[in-house]
């Protein structure tokens, strides 16, 4: 076998086993990224890539397996020339590779040509409505900033700060993974939640269907609905049942669970039009529990200052929470 012969087999060895690791239920930021790159390494690849993501999908794999576990007397009569006994996913290939040339078709344009990436950023004060091109829907909180890249293998999605809840549309073959920066969630099809609390803090809060949460250093959980994560500064956290079918922020509601006030604030200042700032840095210590409605900061700072004996004024441009 030549050079070039050996090299197109050994593109085509790499080709099916990415086409069986992109096709498990759930996988990683870091192999989705790997796949990334070859891929995007050379034309051939796609090409190679289409054709058996083409068979994957015909299902002519999966029958043919099944034919070689029942038996060679279930492969055709014995009257039946071997020759027309060979596996049925290869014999109908070039009817179904057909499917793959409109991919294999772009390869002309540049494999780049295939990828999009899109900005979006929320206003101080006010949340956003997103409708991504697959199909899924973002809600953006005031201060927000996310971009995605989607393509025709990998959905990716980076969440830079604030916190947006994901109503993930369904797609058997890409996976929708959101990077954090110091952690990320990869899923299906599902709907949750993620807020940066702050630079390190990351809360994850499931409302359908199953997210994968890798925080890297091998720490990872598998959060189904009705769950959720606080991860940050090498601690976890369970979270209380999450109930509904969205989080209450969209509605101007905070469910506080031994929430830290500083962490409180900084839901209230992303929606309202005057900033909370704590006279005393340690106050954003203190604990609280309960159902505020973020919407009304000064609702809020009342119920805040009656639980830990505080106080609260308004000036023109803050309000001030302090002992």
């Amino acid at each position: 076998m030549n050079a070039a012969h050996q090299e197109f087999d050994e593109i085509d060895r790499q080709a099916a086993q990415w086409v069986d690791r992109m096709n498990r239920p759930l996988h990683d930021a870091e192999v989705a990224a790997e796949f990334d790159r070859w891929i995007m390494d050379d034309p051939r690849h796609v090409e190679s890539y289409a054709r058996f993501q083409a068979l994957w999908q015909s299902g002519s794999l999966y029958h043919a397996l099944q034919a070689g576990e029942e038996g060679p007397e279930d492969c055709g009569t014995a009257a039946e020339p071997a020759a027309n006994r060979a596996p049925q996913a290869w014999k109908q290939f070039a009817a179904f590779a057909g499917a793959a040339l409109c991919l294999v078709g772009l390869v002309s344009l540049g494999a780049r040509a295939l990828v999009s990436e899109s900005h979006y950023v929320a206003a101080q004060g006010a949340t956003r409505a997103v409708a991504l091109a697959d199909g899924s829907k973002v809600r953006l909180s005031g201060g927000t900033r996310m971009s995605v890249r989607m393509t025709p293998w990998s959905r990716e999605v980076s969440l830079q700060q604030g916190e947006a809840f994901f109503d993930v549309a369904h797609e058997k073959l890409r996976t929708f993974s959101v990077n954090t920066g110091n952690s990320s969630v990869t899923v299906l099809g599902t709907a949750f939640d993620i807020d940066l609390v702050d630079h390190e803090t990351r809360v994850v809060r499931v409302y359908r269907g199953l997210v994968s949460v890798d925080a890297g250093a091998g720490r990872q959980w598998r959060l189904p609905a009705g769950s959720g994560i606080e991860v940050g500064g090498g601690r976890v956290r369970s979270l209380g049942e999450v109930r509904g079918d969205h989080p209450g922020w969209i509605d101007g509601w905070f469910d506080a669970d031994d929430t830290s006030v500083q962490q409180l604030v900084r839901r209230i200042n992303r929606g309202s039009r005057l900033p909370v700032v704590l006279a005393d840095p340690g106050l954003g210590d203190l604990l609280v529990t309960g159902r505020f409605q973020t919407s009304d900061a000064e609702m809020v700072l009342e119920a805040v200052a009656a639980i830990h004996n505080l106080q609260w004024r308004k000036e023109p441009a803050r309000y001030v929470l302090s002992r």
